[in-house]
């Protein structure tokens, strides 16, 4: 994977250096979305020293040039993967844990839109945030109760009158 990310560096007008190899192989690793300092922490107890200012001036680098993409952002903590792609993320509100959803539930809706308003998509993300089953099984009775009628309650039937909405 060494040459893939050599080149990709170089193909970006970056320069190749210890520190972004290094954040490179970090990101590969992770199979869901990381944090600045998860990735710092990681990569700083191999006995090199970097330090978090240039983790994260990396990171925005490399999400300028679309090598990584910010996928999600809890808390105002902002996580970070390699762009392979069309990803979605499931995010756990109570233990923060995000885990990928295999597929696009929204191919149809993009479609609707780009019928019903003339308006060409040319991206999206989708972040669906709740409480994760773990989560759930620690809350009570009358927790979980209320979590449940609160979803209900934000999730009723759509009443819009505008003729256009989708």
């Amino acid at each position: 994977m060494k040459k893939v990310f050599l080149k990709i560096l170089k193909d970006n007008d970056l320069k190749i250096t210890k520190n972004r190899m290094a954040i490179l192989k970090e990101l590969e690793k992770r199979e869901v979305p990381t944090t600045a300092e998860d990735i710092y922490n990681a990569i700083s107890t191999k006995g090199d020293k970097y330090s978090i200012s240039s983790v994260y001036r990396a990171l925005n680098q490399f999400c300028d040039k679309n090598i990584a993409k910010k996928t999600a952002e809890i808390d105002g903590t902002t996580y970070f993967q390699l762009n392979q792609g069309h990803t979605h993320s499931l995010i756990c509100e109570k233990c923060k844990k995000i885990m990928p959803i295999n597929h696009c539930p929204i191919h149809n809706l993009i479609h609707d839109i780009e019928h019903k308003t003339d308006f060409i998509v040319t991206g999206h993300y989708l972040e669906i945030k709740g409480i994760c089953k773990n989560c759930q099984e620690k809350l009570s009775e009358e927790e979980l109760k209320d979590l449940q009628d609160s979803s209900k309650e934000a999730h009723s039937t759509h009443k819009c009158k505008d003729e256009n909405c989708i």
